[in-house]
């Protein structure tokens, strides 16, 4: 059956060499053509096409709203945008409003026909996915992204050993491939010797090869597996100048992807605030927030949610204090003064434990499980999935007036 598409461009010339074109495809079948937003979404309302072709110069209105109405008018066609240069800020907003991809002219035929036919793909395996009843937490899956502002945090431990707890959690011998980690460290990621793991793929290697346009199914076959729990990892580059070939448009892609075909995915930021880690911030369903109980850890975390706190909903953010029975001076009630919000996750102070962990590649959440700090990520798991756990959280001990000294209102 052929894909049918509809076409939305306010220049007549190139409207009708692009009809021209699509129609010489026998696997396309284009509906029709229109040159105002508005006349786009009343013809995608009757006609229902798969896929509407959209320039981004379309007025009445401009391209983003127009893409979100075309979405309310037909919630199953798919909207590509083709738009004039590089621009990053527009690209964003562009998939926030709900394209599924963009595309800067001039394009390539070729190109142009393959991203057609990969996002139609993509739309039918969602489609045929839901129809089977196949559990993505609800529509789509949950994504929680590790953040910390300052490095030395543990934030990537956490990611690697929370992943593994939530895969285990679920039974992955049975649930096969619910669980997803990306290392979003694409410069000095990690998670691969933590777990131990020797990809052949990494995240680099997908981002050269969805140049025309990614689905889940190539995205499966860059993923590793942790053998021991079935988490799915998708690993950092190998080496850090590969970092240079990763777009934010690429990790909005499989971002949203992940979202679509897992029911859990952690992603493991870096601390440097740049337009990647700010995708995976968008995506989250979950922000951790990650401190530690040392006076610049507490200053840069307020500086954080601070910032983050203009961006997303508060409940979106949550706070988990690492190593957090350190005796510092600082106390967990300071933490959470200081801060203006209770702390979700506690977590115990262990090197024993931990560095060992690390060095061998073998996570403490299943080496270590009854150790106090195996203990804690494995009943976070637990929470997360709403079953019960049958340990009780980390608190502070020590009761000190340092912190107001330095954040006192």
């Amino acid at each position: 059956m052929a894909i049918t598409v509809l076409v939305a461009d306010p220049k007549s010339v190139s409207r009708q060499e692009l009809v021209g074109l699509l129609g010489r495809d026998r696997n396309l079948e284009v509906l029709g053509d229109a040159r105002e937003g508005n006349e786009a979404v009343e013809m995608a309302r009757s006609l229902r096409p798969d896929l509407v072709l959209l320039d981004a110069s379309v007025t009445a209105p401009d391209a983003v709203s127009t893409v979100e109405n075309l979405l309310l008018a037909s919630g199953e066609t798919a909207v590509i945008v083709l738009i004039d240069g590089v621009n990053i800020d527009m690209v964003r907003r562009l998939m926030r409003s709900g394209a599924r991809d963009v595309l800067v002219k001039p394009v390539a035929v070729d190109d142009l026909l393959s991203t057609i036919r990969t996002v139609h793909h993509s739309m039918a395996r969602q489609r045929a996915a839901m129809e089977a009843g196949i559990e993505t937490g609800g529509g789509a899956g949950n994504l929680i992204a590790v953040y910390s502002p300052q490095g030395g945090s543990g934030k990537s431990i956490l990611a690697a050993n929370l992943g593994v707890a939530l895969a285990k959690a679920l039974d992955a011998s049975t649930q096969k491939g619910r669980v997803a980690l990306v290392d979003l460290n694409l410069q000095f990621g990690d998670i691969d010797l933590m777990l131990n793991l020797s990809p052949d793929n990494t995240i680099a290697g997908l981002a050269q090869k969805g140049s025309i346009g990614l689905d889940a199914e190539l995205i499966e076959q860059y993923l590793a597996t942790h053998e021991e729990s079935g988490l799915r990892v998708l690993p950092a580059p190998s080496s850090p100048q590969h970092a240079e070939s990763i777009t934010v448009y690429t990790v909005e892609q499989i971002l949203d992807l992940m979202r679509a075909n897992y029911a859990w995915t952690i992603v493991d930021t870096p601390s440097q605030l740049q337009d990647t880690t700010l995708a995976a911030l968008d995506a989250a369903t979950t922000i951790l927030l990650v401190a530690t109980l040392d006076l610049l850890a507490v200053h840069k975390t307020r500086v954080a949610l601070d910032m983050l706190r203009q961006l997303y909903a508060p409940e979106k953010i949550q706070i988990v204090l690492n190593r957090a029975n350190s005796e510092t001076g600082i106390t967990v009630p300071e933490v959470e003064e200081s801060l203006g919000v209770p702390i979700r996750l506690q977590i115990p102070s262990d090197g024993r434990t931990v560095v060992p962990s690390v060095n061998e590649g073998k996570p403490f959440v299943i080496h270590n499980a009854q150790t106090a700090i195996g203990r804690r990520l494995n009943d976070f798991a637990l929470e997360l999935l709403g079953r019960e756990t049958g340990s009780a959280p980390t608190t502070g001990a020590i009761k000190s007036n340092f912190l107001q000294r330095w954040f006192a209102p």
